[in-house]
Parts: structure tokens; C-alpha cells; sequence
């Protein structure tokens, strides 16, 4: 992680990030019909669709800028923080990425392993990605708790449905606005969906 002494966009960090509510957070309807398919054989959902997010922002460099004690810094890699319940209670571990989806797999089944055996609230860095999902109903939009100074992107998705042969979820996308447009949203799902269409 390196600290950015003048970045680009300063004069429009500081605008939105003065605003009550600095953050770009939309709601898109996602085909994971390949990834349905791809996981019908002892794969993980949950992990396999944060590899491709997590995948698709390690390629897009707004996405990879963080804000902390007034510094923005640069993340040359990107890793995956992991929101799931443990115990009744709401607990968090990382994965570090890794650009093989076997590799990866198998790092965030040994680490979910732990993960579970402990009762440790992991915290992790700047330089992760927040994956959750609520696979118990569906949703239209959805706006999580957030602080204006944690400019970690958010991703949260629902239960998917199957709609006339296709599986289709809702994917909540939350990111600072100092670092990215409506543009760098779009070439995010665009990308999204490239490598959910070629997981195999």
C-alpha cells in the first residue's frame, strides 16, 4: 500500500467527501446462471462469486484507492473481507487474493475452517474489498451502515432466483464517489459479467 502525495483527483475527493453521504451505492440485477452451474460440483457459492469481484477490482484502479487520518493511498492488491455469522454474532475474516480460483478456493476453505473454530474478531486492512450476502430473500435496493471515512468498496448480493431457465441475483455496489464515476461503476459490471461468463 503506498500513499498517494497528489492524487489526481483531489479537488473532487474533497467535494463528495465533504457531503453527508460521499458514496455511489446502486443496485444491479446479475446473471450468475455460469456460476450456478459451476458450483453444482462442491463449490462454494459464497466464495466463488467474491473471487470474481474481487477479481474484476484488482483490474480497475479507482477501485483499488483507499482514505484514511486524511491520506489516500494506493492498494496494488486487493483482498477479499468476508462478512458471515459465527456464533450468533457477526464476524469477519479475510482471504488474500490470489488470481487462480483453485488456489483461492482452497484458501478460503481453510481459512472459513479457522475462521469458525475461533472466536476472534478478525479485523482486516485497507486494502480488501467487504463481500456479504443475504441469501434468505430477495431484494430491489439495499443501503448498508457505512462511515464516511471507511472508503473500503461494499458488495452485498441476495438469494438468487431462477427466472425462465436463468439464475439471477441482485448485487448492492457501494464505493466512494471521491474515487469513482458512474463510468468506473459500469466497467466494473461490464467486466463482472465478462468473467462470470468465462469462470471455466
Amino acid at each position: 500500500m503506498e500513499e498517494i502525495k497528489n492524487y489526481q483527483r483531489q479537488e473532487l475527493f474533497d467535494k463528495y467527501h465533504s457531503c453527508d453521504n460521499p458514496f455511489i451505492i446502486c443496485t444491479v440485477k446479475v446473471d450468475v446462471t455460469e456460476i450456478v452451474k459451476f458450483c453444482q460440483v462442491k463449490r462454494n457459492f459464497y466464495a466463488t462469486f467474491s473471487y470474481i469481484i474481487t477479481k474484476t477490482i484488482n483490474e480497475i484502479e479507482e477501485f483499488k484507492y483507499r482514505y484514511k487520518d486524511g491520506k489516500i493511498y494506493y492498494c496494488d492488491v486487493i483482498n477479499t473481507g468476508f462478512t458471515e455469522k459465527r456464533n450468533n454474532e457477526i464476524g469477519y475474516f479475510t482471504v488474500p487474493f490470489v488470481d487462480n480460483i483453485d488456489d483461492y478456493l482452497k484458501n478460503y476453505s481453510d481459512i472459513h475452517k479457522k475462521f469458525l473454530e475461533s472466536n476472534n474478531l478478525i479485523e482486516g486492512g485497507l486494502n480488501e474489498a467487504w463481500v456479504s450476502c443475504v441469501p434468505w430473500f430477495s431484494f430491489d435496493s439495499l443501503i448498508p451502515p457505512f462511515k464516511k471515512d471507511v472508503t473500503i468498496p461494499q458488495f452485498i448480493w441476495d438469494k438468487y432466483e431462477n427466472l425462465d431457465g436463468k439464475y439471477y441475483l441482485n448485487l448492492m455496489i457501494m464505493t466512494h464517489h471521491g474515487f469513482t464515476d458512474g463510468y468506473h461503476v459500469g466497467k466494473f459490471i461490464e467486466l463482472l459479467n465478462y468473467y462470470i461468463n468465462n469462470i471455466c
